[in-house]
């Protein structure tokens, strides 16, 4: 059964999550197959990415209820409570809730191993019928912990999931009239993937390198580059892994249990920027973001951060290719956040500036552009301008850069409290009167794995690179504990 969102409220804003009053239940499990998850450095702390929903708590009526494997610590939470004009009554309107179980599996598989945790939540969510959950992204485990805490889900059916993976996705983009790179998708094994390789060779002659996409890999961790110019494609001197530690034997089970694509890759993309979209209820399709992504890795295939908005030359190109995407996900059903991947090819008729727009990938889920975004919309209090794709504070607009990868091991053993206090002291820290800063997450990743995130904020894209650039020398000249603040 799918359970159904109610109506929006009056005034509704299609930025995600909409609620104006009620409860959110804040579901950041990443609910991907384990190998793929510790593939990624700090991936225990990844659940406090959406700690920005927080920032919703301005909101007089609304709660928020946050799940979590682990109890995040508390320094991090009075971090973002500290973005409130009020953040003791926030903190009487959030309730964390932690299972106690370290380690890679899943969040939401955690949940429904603990009945005393689920009744807890039931009780927080029982005076209040507008309750929904909210998940970073669905599996069938999210249906089922949906139906077992009586809430409706803020995302597509089980069933709908697989328009989202990479074979769904290139079908999608065929109905949406959206270009798609050479290539073939449906594969279930070593030997189709190879025949699928051998195929685009003979008709592109000219394309030196294929990209091989597991259908449910994600940041580029289940990618693999193969050399079609060699004679045997397949073999170990003639891949990269883009995930260290991969290889054939591996990544040939890999195929056979989710499937696979094959697209040529383009030589010289201008860029790979995506659009974040929701689907509403009513089946309203709304762009709410466009970024650049930042990538990096063997070909430039792992997501590695953004840049906001995404470039005015294609900018547009994206939105309208992104709402013909959504409306054929809205046609099937889908309800909730999404995002779409492009890339922007030099040289070709139609698009923007000489360009044209090829989809790359739907992420039928939160991403790693969400979080960014919600962060500097909800910190300035800005309003994103559909029209010009900019998000405005003020009527003045806001650019960022954001990653998930600052990372050294000269940070290991920092505090949350001295990164904190040490980007202050540097006048880095978000300052609410120019609405212009840097703001920090991840920090739970600092003491074991030397990690952060943060989003930069600037009147303009250069004043977003300037403070980027700023914390990164900031943080290269950190040694471990020798800054720490208390």
């Amino acid at each position: 059964m799918h359970l159904v969102l109610p109506p929006p409220p009056i005034g509704y804003d299609p930025v995600p999550p909409s609620w104006e009053t009620g409860t959110i239940v804040l579901l950041p499990s990443l609910s991907f197959p384990v190998t793929e998850l510790t593939k990624i450095t700090g991936i225990d702390h990844y659940e406090e990415r959406l700690l920005c929903s927080i920032l919703l708590l301005a909101r007089p009526d609304l709660r928020i209820v946050y799940l979590t494997s682990q109890a995040v610590d508390r320094e991090i939470v009075d971090y973002h409570l500290g973005f409130l004009p009020d953040p003791g009554a926030a903190r009487r309107r959030l309730h964390l809730v932690a299972v106690g179980e370290a380690g890679p599996r899943p969040l939401t598989h955690k949940l429904l191993d603990r009945p005393d945790i689920l009744d807890r939540v039931r009780t927080l969510v029982s005076d209040d019928a507008g309750a929904a959950l909210l998940p970073f992204n669905v599996t069938s485990a999210e249906w089922t912990l949906a139906s077992a805490l009586g809430l409706p889900l803020d995302g597509p059916r089980a069933d709908l999931v697989a328009l989202g993976s990479k074979t769904g996705s290139r079908r999608v983009a065929r109905r949406a009239g959206v270009e798609v790179l050479d290539g073939e998708e449906g594969l279930g094994s070593v030997e189709e993937v190879a025949a699928a390789l051998e195929r685009l060779r003979r008709r592109r002659p000219e394309v030196a390198t294929a990209v091989v996409k597991l259908n449910l890999g994600f940041s580029g961790q289940g990618n693999a580059l193969v050399d079609l110019t060699a004679a045997e494609p397949l073999s170990a001197g003639s891949t990269t892994f883009c995930a260290a530690g991969e290889s054939w034997s591996s990544f040939a089970g890999k195929i056979g249990a989710e499937g696979a694509v094959v697209e040529e890759v383009a030589p010289a993309p201008v860029a790979s920027p995506s659009a974040q979209v929701r689907i509403n209820p009513d089946r309203g399709v709304h762009v709410v973001s466009t970024h650049d992504q930042v990538l990096g890795g063997p070909g430039g295939h792992v997501y590695l951060g953004c840049r906001f908005p995404a470039d005015a030359s294609y900018r547009m190109a994206i939105t309208e290719a992104a709402l013909e995407v959504g409306r054929v996900l809205a046609g099937e059903g889908v309800v909730g956040p999404f995002g779409v991947d492009f890339l922007v090819l030099a040289g070709a008729e139609g698009g923007g500036g000489g360009s044209t727009v090829a989809l790359s990938e739907i992420n039928l889920r939160l991403g790693g552009t969400t979080h960014p975004f919600w962060m500097a919309r909800l910190v300035t209090g800005g309003r994103y301008e559909p029209g010009t794709g900019e998000l405005l504070v003020d009527g003045q607009p806001r650019c960022y850069v954001a990653t998930d990868n600052l990372k050294s091991p000269g940070l290991a053993g920092w505090s949350p409290a001295g990164a904190i206090a040490a980007v202050a002291d540097a006048g880095l820290a978000y300052d609410a009167t120019s609405s212009t800063g840097v703001t920090l997450h991840l920090l739970g990743a600092l003491a074991r794995h030397g990690k952060l995130g943060a989003t930069c904020i600037g009147e303009d894209q250069a004043g977003a690179e300037a403070r980027f650039q700023a914390l990164a020398s900031l943080l290269a000249a950190v040694r471990g504990n020798a800054v720490s603040r208390p």
